[in-house]
């Protein structure tokens, strides 16, 4: 066979030995004896000063890893013909126990055909190679890794033509598709047909800030493989060649429904609490004006003031214990008041369904009207004596117009007492129940005070549900 460029042995074999840089050595394997004849740097990788041994190819054999043997046998027995392989990687162990890595490449006869039992190649050492290889398919792998434990989605595009290039394993369950099909289908508009039309713009414009130089946090939506809509927030990077160009874009992307949500509630939250502190403040003052009015001393408007200042305190701690999307019942109201009280059970008979909720925006008057009825009939009353008895009856029925009302019955029977007479005490109570619900919370009330004892009917329009 012809060699690839014009040599002779002269070339190859002045003095035996060849100069070459340290990494590299050309050789000629005189198969008859055996010899070999390489350059100086062909010692060096061998682990040996030139010239020290007259190598051959059995003591090169024998230093060569018993499982790269085979291969290298193989190779030799194929040098110089046209369908062989010419390359092999084999692993060598020095003399002082290291281990290389070495490359036999481009074997040939040489051009002098009278001695065909001489065959030529070149040998790298490629330890720092595959040392670098190493550390490559190691980095590579640790990346990989850590992307495909990450919960956010993490991908990497070319800054030039926005084809995708690597994405982790949580897009599988954030985007609720295949990850090997986005993956087939690299094409920035394959992810971008999953964004929701009107968010479409905020993402172009955040990949074209990038492509800049900026970093850039922007939120859409996606909709879901399963048809679920979904909150995403994508954190969106340069990523920078030696010369500081911008060839690829990273980020991260995170899915922050909940987090969206829970702000969204907090905002609510905030201005229901802004409402309620308002209203709060305006029932403190009225009831502070209306309790100066009615008492007497300064000893009445404390014990009075601070009573009605107790009943409020105990609507808001109803509404603090709530759970989200969940309302204070009427039942719930009113045995607080009850036991508030410390009203006798035996004198009372409640009758009405359990679970009817109240809007928060009428809690507070209906709070300190019930709180009223039961003041009176506590220290006036029916519950005032051992043989009264209070009823308390209530049910949720449709008015014609089809709103849901709550109607509540307030029903006193003083026994052989006689009850108070309808301009005594009493009054800011009688005032609320006539005045402040129907102009409040649009209800219809009735306040009667006969020889039995009070008789009240409150009517409340509740939220349609």
């Amino acid at each position: 066979m012809s060699m690839p460029f014009e040599t002779n042995d002269q070339d190859w074999e002045a003095g035996g030995r060849i100069a070459a840089p340290a990494h590299l050595a050309g050789w000629v394997w005189h198969v008859a004896s055996d010899a070999i004849s390489w350059a100086d740097s062909g010692f060096d990788i061998g682990g040996y000063r030139p010239s020290v041994i007259a190598p051959d190819m059995h003591s090169f054999l024998s230093q060569v890893h018993e499982h790269d043997r085979e291969q290298l046998h193989a190779l030799l027995s194929l040098a110089g013909e046209k369908h062989g392989d010419s390359t092999c990687h084999i692993r060598y162990w020095l003399p002082d126990g290291q281990q290389r890595n070495l490359l036999l490449k481009t074997l040939f006869h040489l051009r002098d055909a009278s001695d065909p039992g001489k065959v030529a190649g070149t040998l790298h050492d490629v330890t720092g190679n595959v040392d670098i290889e190493r550390a490559l398919h190691e980095s590579m792998a640790r990346f990989a890794q850590f992307g495909d434990a990450a919960s956010d989605v993490l991908w990497i595009r070319n800054a030039g033509t926005l084809r995708l290039e690597y994405l982790s394993q949580a897009f599988d369950r954030l985007y609720g598709r295949e990850r090997g099909r986005m993956l087939a289908h690299p094409s920035l508009e394959s992810w971008t047909n999953m964004i929701l039309r009107e968010d479409r713009h905020r993402v172009h414009d955040a990949l074209e800030r990038v492509r800049a130089g900026e970093r850039v946090v922007v939120e859409y939506r996606i909709r879901r493989g399963d048809g679920a809509i979904r909150w995403m927030r994508n954190t969106k990077f340069p990523l920078l060649d030696c010369a500081g160009r911008v060839v690829r874009i990273g980020g991260i992307g995170h899915d922050a429904t909940e987090e969206k949500e829970a702000s969204e509630r907090a905002k609510v939250l905030m201005a229901e609490l802004q409402h309620r502190t308002r209203n709060l403040m305006a029932v403190v003052r009225a009831v502070a004006e209306r309790t100066l009015d009615e008492c007497a001393t300064l000893a009445e408007f404390r014990d009075s003031y601070r009573n009605r200042i107790t009943a409020i305190a105990r609507v808001h701690t109803l509404l603090s214990s709530l759970d989200d999307g969940g309302v204070v019942t009427f039942d719930q109201l009113l045995l607080e008041e009850l036991q508030a009280h410390g009203a006798d059970r035996t004198q009372v008979q409640l009758d009405g369904p359990s679970g009817i909720g109240l809007e928060s925006t009428t809690l507070q008057t209906l709070a300190l009207a019930l709180h009223e009825l039961m003041t009176n009939a506590t220290k006036y009353g029916a519950l005032s004596v051992g043989s009264g008895r209070l009823a308390v009856r209530w049910r949720r029925y449709r008015s014609d117009n089809g709103t849901p009302v709550l109607k509540v019955e307030w029903s006193e029977t003083c026994g052989d007492v006689v009850p108070p007479e309808p301009g005594r005490k009493g009054g800011y109570g009688r005032e609320l129940i006539e005045r402040a619900l129907p102009y409040q919370l649009k209800a219809r009330t009735s306040y009667q005070l006969n020889a039995h004892g009070v008789e009240c009917v409150i009517e409340v329009p509740l939220r349609s549900c």
